[in-house]
């Protein structure tokens, strides 16, 4: 093996480790925004069982609460993504008609 190749082949291991380590560090990251997402339904649960319940309420409550929460945002979300589209959609239909009707309709100066 030459000079050339061996500097290559390290060149291509310190590239593979870099990618590896920025997926790991992406990876990372990504559980690190979850964990924060989740924690803040946690929170809001323990506050809502606190002024509901004072302390009469255990973790597993808290835990069952922030994912019905968590769970009602998520399909809240969903619903709002499907209306947009369906107004998106409601306007192109729309704007459709109009141009047909303006393509169909005999124009006023042509009657008189």
């Amino acid at each position: 093996m030459g000079l050339l190749e061996t500097y290559e082949n390290m060149n291509t291991k310190a590239e593979e480790a870099a990618a590896e380590e920025a997926m790991q560090k992406e990876a990372e990251a990504v559980v690190a925004e979850r964990v924060e997402v989740i924690a803040k339904y946690a929170e809001a649960a323990d506050v809502i069982l606190a002024e509901e319940y004072d302390n009469d309420y255990t973790e597993e409550d808290v835990v069952k609460l922030a994912a019905y929460m968590l769970d009602a945002d998520i399909e809240e979300e969903e619903s709002m993504d499907k209306i947009a589209e369906y107004v998106e959609a409601g306007q192109v239909m729309a704007r459709s008609f109009v141009e047909e009707l303006a393509t169909n309709l005999p124009d006023e100066t042509d009657e008189q």
